[in-house]
């Protein structure tokens, strides 16, 4: 199904007309709130053009129909990452049995599986956590660097400690430190390698320079033996 993640970390889902799940709503006089279901979540990278999972996540929590006066806003979020015109019809106040409908979970337990780690977030402490006020600024920093300055992110694997040479590809980009995908030119397995900030970043500006700063950096030549 098609949906997105709104500002409190929820999944909102565009459910369909004949789905078990609107069949399941639509027959509930309340809400639906103490229906379980399960979600999975994929987040993706693109390393050259071919698509990467960064990250799995499973959700598993308490879904219900979107309430009329937050429709809009869910609808948005959905088209954020999918324009769907039945996005239009779920909006409705008082949408008909055949249009679809905008649900989402709340969520009581989250797992999760990247390249590097994995583990179990207990639903209250997701629901408590902010997000990373530099994430969506650094969203677009990644993919500007990815499709215009790989050659710059690449040469400065060349000054960085233990790193192989090779093609790279920023992977993860936040308030503590970039990681970089790489290729290795020896035809190698890829490998994560992560850079840390000096100090922890609070604002979209910082993230710019710390990041000039390690595709320009080169070490001070050594001077006379």
């Amino acid at each position: 199904m098609r949906g997105a993640v709104d500002h409190a970390g929820r999944a909102v889902l565009l459910v369909e007309a004949g789905d078990p799940l609107h069949g399941a709503l639509r027959e509930r006089r309340h809400d639906g709130a103490d229906l379980a279901v399960d979600v999975e979540l994929r987040a993706l990278r693109h390393v050259g053009r071919t698509p990467t999972v960064r990250a799995h996540l499973w959700c598993r929590g308490w879904v219900s129909a979107v309430p009329g006066g937050e429709r809009r806003e869910a609808a948005l979020t959905v088209a954020a990452r999918h324009p769907d015109e039945g996005l239009l019809a779920a909006v409705e106040h008082h949408p008909t049995a055949d249009a679809p409908l905008l649900v989402r979970v709340e969520p009581e337990t989250v797992m999760y599986h990247t390249y590097d780690a994995a583990g179990v977030i207990d639903g209250a402490a997701f629901r408590a956590a902010r997000p990373d006020p530099v994430t969506a600024a650094a969203e677009h920093i990644l993919g500007h660097v990815n499709d215009r300055h790989r050659d710059e992110l690449s040469a400065a694997l060349r000054h960085l400690p233990d790193a192989p040479e090779g093609a790279a590809w920023l992977w993860e980009l936040d308030a503590r430190g970039a990681t970089l995908w790489v290729n290795p030119a020896d035809g190698g397995r890829p490998a994560l390698i992560r850079v840390p900030w000096s100090a922890t970043i609070t604002a979209p500006c910082q993230l710019e320079r710390a990041l000039f700063d390690l595709m320009a950096y080169r070490p001070s030549p050594a001077g006379p033996v």
